[in-house]
């Protein structure tokens, strides 16, 4: 034994107290999120040749050559933060600091900061990811900072429709009758608050004699029920040998100065306006049906209180047989004088149709006519609800009309037109299924009422298409599976979940899920050449390579689980292993150390 053994002694019990500060920094770190445990990497020293032959080489001890980190997978472990994502298999998190630099980490305790973006368990460092469209596909391929939009969610106009549901073909044959005269009905042109006595109103004439001018009027509230209000006076236009516009009084005379003044009015004259002889108890919108309240019709036989009603129209232009308009429900019969009071008339829904004097009338029992409502959306995403109505068409099994309403205004036919046949709107085969185009127009402010917004100011009408290709006719009660439509209010980000490719998807409070952004992957070809930042953060060097940048759950990156964190690789059984091997080792060379100094003395003691 030589003097160099007292060097390769030391060499040993460096080498070895670096090994046992690795293995106490990995005991340390056992709880550090994303932590990975490292182990020493001990190389021989040689010095020199006794004899100039390899096999006669003195070594001069050990080094700690590198201290490689074992990038191992961790296990995972549950959480209740929905922002904690762990990686299963390859790949970091990419995270930005404030000063630019960019680093990469195992540890996806991430948060969101005040300003929206998700950041590492620095609060500094903002995690990178790709924002996404809609379809959930990212709109470019350079990583930014993620950002979780906290502003509200714009609204979607209702375009689509669809119903599922059952039509009783079990309906009772419909009473029929025809009118006797003529019914006054039309719309309100503007929107009223409660409180308002005189109310413009289109499509609305007076086709009666003296006398016949009805002194109460049905006016809708806007949520399909009706007020009856009496009637002070009319304003009509003159007629073609005086001018200006005249006020007509109930029993259907002028009672304005002018050359016609208490005269009966003509029949056909249009009225503009309507004054009340008592305000309005709620407010009305745009295109809320205002009519009278008696109808005259030829036989009474079949019709009863609670009864719902359809009355035949007909066009200025063309005559379509059974253009029935609906009418919803008689309050009232009186069998002596042959009128029915209606609760909640509507009148015809297309300016170019008039209620047909000595027109067929159709009534039948309530329930035999289905209504199914749901909210539908407008531009600034109000909610309107949209009221669907079917009625037999007469008795013939299989055919219904389809009326509708939205946000309670006049019910309305889509297929009343100039020239289409508008009776029956739907019919059903031998089998229940329905026949023809099982699909209906519907819009929310109609041509006859020239109006270029929707009541409540939205900037376009509705126009739905409504899918009525699952609606049968079976002998079941009518009943409603399902009624969907594909628009939405406004809403905010109430929560998120993370996906396994990493998409992050927001929960807004309007019942929408969109995609907000996809976290961003880094991978190395060489990844314990990464250079440790503290924090569990990693810095790229040339030993490492450049990084591979993806998402999650493609190519060679592993998946991401949502509310887990990945914990610590360090395997404490194993350390408390190396420790020992560590010790015996540090403690052997001490044993050395002692030895060679102890032969040292006792030569010095020996040689004078």
């Amino acid at each position: 034994m030589g003097v160099n053994a007292l060097f390769t002694a030391v060499s040993g019990l460096d080498s070895n107290q670096t090994y046992l500060g690795v293995i106490g920094n990995n005991i340390a770190n056992s709880n550090t999120i994303g932590f990975k445990s490292s182990t020493p990497i001990f190389e021989n020293l040689v010095s020199q040749t006794l004899s100039g032959t390899s096999n006669s080489q003195e070594g001069l001890g050990t080094d700690v050559y590198s201290i490689q980190q074992q990038f191992g997978q961790g296990a995972l472990q549950n959480t209740s933060n929905p922002l904690n994502m762990a990686i299963d298999g390859n790949g970091f998190f990419i995270v930005q600091a404030p000063n630019g630099a960019t680093y990469y980490t195992r540890n996806g305790e991430f948060s969101e900061n005040a300003q929206g973006q998700i950041v590492d368990s620095t609060g500094q460092n903002v995690v990178l990811g790709y924002p996404l469209n809609s379809q959930g596909i990212a709109t470019t391929g350079t990583p930014t900072a993620i950002t979780l939009n906290t502003g509200a969610l714009a609204p979607l106009a209702t375009t689509t429709a669809d119903l599922t549901a059952n039509l009783d073909s079990n309906v009772s044959p419909q009473s029929s009758t025809t009118t006797t005269g003529d019914f006054m009905g039309g719309y309100i042109t503007g929107n009223y608050s409660a409180g308002a006595t005189t109310l413009n109103v289109s499509n609305m004439t007076f086709k009666g004699t003296a006398g016949d001018a009805p002194n109460s009027l049905l006016i809708g509230n806007g949520d399909g029920t009706t007020n009856l209000y009496s009637v002070a006076s009319y304003t009509v236009s003159a007629p073609a040998s005086s001018t200006g516009t005249y006020s007509l009084a109930p029993n259907g005379t002028y009672t304005s100065n002018g050359t016609n003044a208490g005269t009966p009015i003509p029949s056909s004259t249009t009225i503009s306006s309507v004054t009340l002889s008592s305000a309005l108890t709620s407010n009305v919108l745009q295109n809320t049906a205002i009519s009278q309240q008696t109808l005259g019709v030829a036989s009474t036989t079949g019709i009863e209180p609670g009864s719902d009603i359809q009355i035949e129209a007909t066009s200025s232009s063309t005559a379509n047989p059974n253009a029935y308009q609906f009418l919803n429900t008689v309050e009232s019969v009186s069998k002596a004088n042959s009128t029915v009071n209606l609760s909640n008339a509507m009148p015809v829904g297309n300016s170019t149709y008039a209620f047909k004097s000595g027109g067929s009338v159709l009534v039948g029992p309530a329930q035999d006519y289905y209504s199914t409502t749901i909210n539908v959306y407008d531009s600034l995403g109000n909610a309107l609800p949209l009221t669907v109505t079917f009625a037999p068409d007469g008795s013939t099994a299989g055919a219904w009309n389809a009326y509708y309403s939205i946000n309670g205004t006049a019910a309305q036919r889509p297929s009343l037109s100039l020239t289409a046949d508008a009776s029956p709107d739907i019919t059903f085969n031998s089998s229940g299924q329905i026949t023809g185009t099982p699909s209906l127009t519907l819009t929310d402010v109609p041509a006859y009422a020239s109006a270029s917004t929707l009541p409540d100011g939205a900037s376009q009408p509705l126009n739905i298409a409504l899918n009525l290709a699952n609606v049968t006719q079976y002998a079941a009660p009518s009943a409603t599976t399902a009624f969907t439509q594909n628009g939405y209010a406004t809403g905010t980000l109430t929560s998120f979940t993370v996906n396994q490719d990493g998409k992050i998807s927001g929960q807004y409070s309007n019942g929408q899920t969109q995609y907000i952004a996809q976290v961003a992957l880094a991978n190395f070809i060489a990844p314990t050449g990464l250079t440790s930042e503290g924090n569990s953060l990693y810095a790229q060097t040339f030993a490492s390579g450049q990084p591979a940048i993806g998402a999650a759950n493609t190519g060679n990156f592993g998946y991401i689980t949502d509310s887990a964190l990945e914990q610590s690789n360090v395997d404490i059984s194993s350390q408390f292993t190396d420790m020992i091997i560590a010790q015996n080792a540090y403690v052997a060379n001490s044993k050395v150390l002692t030895t060679e100094n102890s032969v040292l003395t006792a030569l010095e003691t020996a040689v004078p």
